[in-house]
C-alpha cells in the first residue's frame, strides 16, 4: 500500500516537471528581460547613389534572460543618416529581425540603433561616394569639319568643343571627370578658353566642353582631348579637321551683271546686281557675315548703290557664294558702257576700290544702207575704189538703243558681209593694193548711239551682163552688237550693165 502511494507521488512530481518543461518555450517573459545578443551589417560601406540600388542588410538577434531566442517580438530601428526599410521588424523563429539601410543621398558615417524594451544596440555603416566609374573611351561630339574665322574679321571666332566620356557598355559616364583639351598644332594665337594651348575642365553628365578661340592667323588646328582611367592610363581622341580660316580682307574683285541682266525701273533707269569677292592673304574667302559697305566715291548724280551688305548674303536669285557680298546698283541707261568707280569698306575698316563698266540692257539695232544698190554702167564706170558719191561705196547707218530706248554710246559693233569690204572713211580713195588697205570690221557708236560704216563693192563681184544686162546679185551686210547675240541685216543690190 505504501509502495503504491509512493509511486503515485512520483508520478505527480514527474508530470508536474514535464508540464513545467513543456511550457518553457511558450512562457511570457517581460521585454525588459530581452537582450540583443548580436547586431550585424552585410557591408561596412554603402554608396551615396540616392536610390535603393545599393543598401546594407542590418540583422539583430534577440534573446531572453535564459538565452532563448525570442520569436515574434517587435524591434525598432533608428539612424542618424540615410533611412531604414522598414523602421521596425518582428523577430523570426530564430530571434532575428532584419531591415535594410539606404544612403538617402547622404554622405558620412551613419549610426544605426536597434531597440527592444529597455535594450538597445548600435552599429556604424559608412556612406561613401558613388563607386568610381572607369572611362573606356572618349570622343568629340562633332566629327564634321569645324571652321572659325581669324580674330577681328567679323566672322565666328569661337567654337565650343564638346567631348563625351563612355564606360564599357557605351553609356555616358555620369560622374565628374577631369578632362584636358590640348592643341597639338594651331596657327599663332589660337587658344583654348583664352588660356593657352592646353586647359582642363570637369565633365558634367558625361560631357566635357571648352571653347576654341582663333587668333590673328589662319591655318589647321589639331586638338587632343584626354582623361585618365582609374589605373592611371590615358584615354584620348584627336580631331584634326578644325580650320581657322577667313583672315582679314587682302584683295577684292568687283563684278557686275552681264548685258540684259538688269531690271527695268522705268524713266530710262536700270537696276543691276554687282558683287565683291573678298579674299584673305591666303586666297581664301573671308568669313561669312563680314560686314561690307558699298559706296560710289565719285558720287555720280545718275547712279546709286545699296550700301549695306555682308559676305555670303543672297543674290537676287536667292543664291550665295563664299566670300562674296552682293548688292544692287541703279543707273541711267544713257550711261551704258561708262566706267563707274565702286568702293567697299569692310567691318574692320579696310577700304578697297574698283571700276565697273555698265552693261547694255536688252539692246536693239537699227540698220539702213544708203543707197541700197550699186550700178556699173557706160555712164558711170569709174575705177573700182572710187568714193560713195558715185554710188560704188554705199554706207550703212546704225543706231543702238537699249530696252528703254536710251541711245547707247561707245558701243562696239562688228560688221560682216557676203560681198564687198567694210572700210574706214579714209580708205574710200585708197587702192586695194595699198599695204595700208586693211578691212575695218568694227566701229563704235557716238553719243547719240549712231555710227556710219562704209563698204566698197567691186565690179568683179557682180555677174557680167550676159546674155542681157544687167548682171545682178545681192550682198548682205550684218551688224552685231559686240558681246551680245543682237544683230540686224541689210541687203544691197549690185547691178552690172557693162562687161
Amino acid at each position: 500500500m505504501k509502495l503504491l502511494k509512493l509511486f503515485s507521488i512520483l508520478s505527480v512530481v514527474l508530470l508536474s516537471m514535464g508540464l513545467l518543461l513543456t511550457s518553457c518555450d511558450n512562457r511570457v517573459v517581460d521585454p525588459q528581460d530581452y537582450t540583443i545578443s548580436s547586431m550585424t551589417s552585410s557591408t561596412n560601406v554603402i554608396y551615396s547613389d540616392d536610390d535603393e540600388s545599393t543598401f546594407a542588410i542590418i540583422r539583430v538577434m534577440v534573446k531572453d534572460k535564459d538565452n532563448f531566442a525570442v520569436f515574434g517580438e517587435n524591434v525598432q530601428f533608428k539612424t542618424d543618416l540615410g533611412y531604414l526599410t522598414p523602421s521596425e521588424a518582428l523577430t523570426d523563429s530564430s530571434g532575428i529581425a532584419t531591415v535594410k539601410f539606404h544612403d538617402g543621398g547622404a554622405f558620412g558615417e551613419a549610426t544605426i540603433e536597434a531597440i527592444i524594451g529597455a535594450e538597445s544596440r548600435s552599429i556604424n555603416v559608412y556612406i561613401d561616394g558613388v563607386p568610381p566609374q572607369d572611362v573606356a573611351s572618349i570622343g568629340f561630339d562633332v566629327s564634321a569639319q569645324i571652321e572659325i574665322s581669324v580674330q577681328g574679321t567679323g566672322g565666328t571666332e569661337s567654337y565650343p568643343l564638346v567631348a563625351s566620356l563612355y564606360d564599357n557598355s557605351g553609356q555616358l559616364i555620369n560622374q565628374p571627370k577631369t578632362v584636358w583639351f590640348e592643341l597639338l598644332s594651331a596657327p599663332e594665337g589660337t587658344n583654348i578658353n583664352n588660356v593657352g594651348l592646353i586647359d582642363s575642365t570637369t565633365s558634367v553628365a558625361g560631357k566635357a566642353s571648352v571653347n576654341i578661340n582663333s587668333g590673328g592667323h589662319s591655318g589647321i588646328v589639331t586638338c587632343k582631348v584626354y582623361t585618365f582611367k582609374t589605373d592611371g592610363t590615358t584615354v584620348s581622341s584627336t580631331k584634326s579637321n578644325i580650320v581657322v580660316a577667313s583672315g582679314f580682307t587682302h584683295t577684292v574683285e568687283f563684278a557686275i551683271g552681264g548685258h540684259s541682266s538688269g531690271m527695268d525701273m522705268g524713266s530710262g533707269r536700270w537696276r543691276v546686281q554687282i558683287s565683291a569677292l573678298l579674299n584673305d592673304v591666303e586666297g581664301n574667302p573671308v568669313a561669312s557675315g563680314t560686314a561690307v559697305f558699298f559706296s560710289l566715291p565719285d558720287d555720280p548724280e545718275w547712279a546709286s548703290v545699296v550700301a549695306a551688305a555682308y559676305v555670303n548674303n543672297q543674290n537676287v536669285q536667292g543664291d550665295s557664294l563664299a566670300g562674296v557680298a552682293y548688292t544692287l546698283l541703279n543707273y541711267n541707261g544713257t550711261h551704258t558702257n561708262d566706267t563707274i568707280s565702286v568702293r567697299i569698306e569692310t567691318g574692320v575698316g579696310d577700304i578697297f576700290e574698283g571700276q565697273l563698266k555698265l552693261p547694255i540692257q536688252f539692246p536693239s539695232i537699227d540698220i539702213a544702207a544708203v543707197p541700197l544698190h550699186v550700178d556699173w554702167d557706160q555712164y558711170n564706170n569709174p575705177s573700182d575704189w572710187r568714193d560713195h558719191t558715185v554710188e560704188l561705196s554705199p554706207y550703212v547707218e546704225i543706231t543702238i538703243l537699249d530696252g528703254q530706248n536710251n541711245p547707247i554710246s561707245n558701243q562696239p559693233v562688228i560688221f560682216t558681209s557676203t560681198l564687198g569690204t567694210p572700210v574706214r572713211a579714209d580708205q574710200l580713195n585708197m587702192s586695194p593694193t595699198n599695204p595700208s588697205f586693211v578691212p575695218s570690221y568694227q566701229a563704235i557708236t557716238d553719243s547719240s548711239g549712231h555710227l556710219i560704216k562704209y563698204f566698197r563693192f567691186y565690179k568683179y563681184e557682180c555677174p557680167p551682163p550676159v546674155p542681157a544686162p544687167p548682171g545682178t546679185t545681192t550682198g548682205t551686210v550684218t551688224a552685231q552688237i559686240l558681246g551680245t547675240s543682237t544683230s540686224n541685216q541689210v541687203t544691197i543690190i549690185l547691178r552690172r550693165y557693162i562687161d
